[in-house]
């Protein structure tokens, strides 16, 4: 009889140990993911026109309406955005922030395993006579999670939704910076074509001058005049040729693609002019609930609440209980049920508590800090906008009369009786006149941008179609 019970007990102590050693085979595995050249290439490989039209598919949003691609029609800021939402690797890595979020809230929801504790003893001396082999087995569990258990959860669930919405977030904002490089493009296309323009009239102005010069209708000083034009002329086309170029690579760099690429304007982009402008005020109400910044520090503050109410609630003290089953060398037997409580007497969880506390208070200050920031944002491009509409309007005016009048000195011009100095002149403020309506074009573009941004409503897209400058330009093909 005594060999059986020896034979039980070893059993059991065998399969504790086997189900030890079995229980972690469910574990995870670990796989590297070395950081190597080909890594970097096959991550900032360029996907086929194909693969960006399946995936430009998936993008549309309140903000940004489902546009077309189509490499043929150039690039608009509508297809500017989706790409950028598409191709830019900072989003890439911006994304996998919710993945982490994602494994917060997992293990918020997990238990702390049990802990389970075997001995056996085999006796090696002494009276040896109807004694038996002491064994004991047990399993202790800590019930203090269960307390704060939900708290966890509700305040990981909020971190998750926070994520989502700073990526929303910056995938809007990196949306809206490829518009604007887009816009930065079309303004130094502009300034390019004006800067090409007048060096083509000067550079005929300057033959014409010459060639009256060697007749002698003309002064030294007039010739000097001339001259002087035509090369102030193509230094300011090579400068604006620099600004063009420095747009593409701009943006490339916003889309996320290499910085060899070139771009072609689609003849469909317009700089602004006059956009309807909502209600500033309208605009200003509600924006806490509109602008996904603000939604997502609303979440985060709502963790920081469950995170608190998690501190608090983990002043309950430490409990574990535990059921052990023994027996002794006289083969007795016996089942015990273990209580461990952990009294709270100096550690009343006092400090992460106040830690807690002035978190949220600072998470608190900061969010009405931004509010109070969107509204005075609101207001101050909506003044801007109203500002530079009326200062296109009257630089659209001065261009128009300036090239009135270069139309009518160019005519004296070839009858020889116009003054050399008073064209160039003209000239001169004709094209600064037409490149500044077009810089002016852009901060207005940038200021509606602005505003999309501040008071998170999309409203200034290239169907507005927004009207454009169209100075009298007959003088160009002269």
């Amino acid at each position: 009889m005594s060999n059986i019970k020896a034979t039980l007990s070893g059993r059991r102590i065998r399969w504790a140990t086997v189900l030890m050693l079995v229980l972690p085979a469910g574990c995870q595995s670990y796989h590297g993911k070395p950081l190597t050249s080909e890594a970097v290439t096959r991550a900032l490989k360029t996907p086929s026109w194909r693969e960006l039209r399946v995936a430009a598919e998936k993008t549309g949003s309140e903000q940004l309406p489902k546009t077309m691609l189509s490499p043929s029609q150039g690039i608009t800021p509508e297809s500017a955005a989706v790409l950028a939402l598409i191709l830019n690797p900072s989003l890439r890595a911006m994304r996998d922030a919710r993945g982490e979020a994602s494994a917060q809230l997992l293990q918020a929801g997990i238990l702390t395993n049990p802990v389970i504790t075997g001995s056996f003893g085999d006796i090696t001396g002494g009276f040896r006579t109807d004694t038996f082999n002491p064994y004991g087995i047990g399993v202790g569990w800590n019930i203090r999670q269960l307390i704060d258990r939900q708290a966890r959860i509700s305040s990981a669930r909020y971190g998750l939704k926070q994520v989502d919405l700073e990526v929303a977030w910056r995938e809007w904002q990196t949306a809206e910076a490829a518009r604007l490089a887009v816009y930065a493009m079309a303004t130094a296309k502009e300034q390019l074509t004006e800067a090409l323009a007048a060096r083509r009239q000067l550079d005929k102005t300057y033959k014409i001058a010459k060639h009256a010069g060697t007749r002698g209708l003309i002064t030294l000083y007039n010739l000097g005049v001339a001259l002087t034009a035509s090369q102030q002329a193509n230094a300011l086309v090579l400068t604006f040729r620099q600004h063009f170029q420095r747009s593409q690579l701009d943006l490339a760099r916003a889309m996320g693609l290499g910085p060899q690429t070139t771009f072609t304007l689609s003849p469909a982009v317009r700089l602004p002019t006059t956009v309807h402008l909502p209600d500033v005020v309208k605009l200003e109400h509600n924006v806490e609930n509109r602008r996904l910044d603000l939604l997502a520090l609303h979440m985060g503050y709502q963790s920081r609440q469950e995170q608190l109410r998690a501190a608090v609630l983990r002043q309950f003290p430490s409990v574990s209980i535990g059921f052990t089953q023994a027996s002794d060398a006289n083969n007795v037997h016996t089942t015990s049920l273990g209580v461990s409580i952990d009294l709270p007497i100096f550690d009343r969880n006092q400090g992460e508590i106040a830690l807690a506390k002035a978190t949220r208070r600072a998470l608190y200050d900061h969010y009405m800090a931004r509010v109070f920031a969107a509204r005075s944002d609101i207001a101050t491009a909506a003044m801007n906008i109203r500002s530079l509409q009326r200062r296109i309007h009257q630089a659209q005016s001065a261009a128009g009369k300036y090239s009135a009048l270069v139309a009518r000195d160019r005519q004296g011009l070839r009858i020889q009786s116009v003054n050399i100095q008073a064209y160039a002149t003209a000239m001169e403020q004709l094209e600064q006149a037409r490149i500044g309506v077009a810089q002016l074009q852009y901060r207005l573009a940038r200021n509606l941008i602005a505003l999309e941004l501040s008071s998170g409503e999309a409203f200034f897209t290239q169907h507005n179609k927004p009207t454009t400058t169209d100075s009298n330009r007959s003088g160009d093909a002269q």
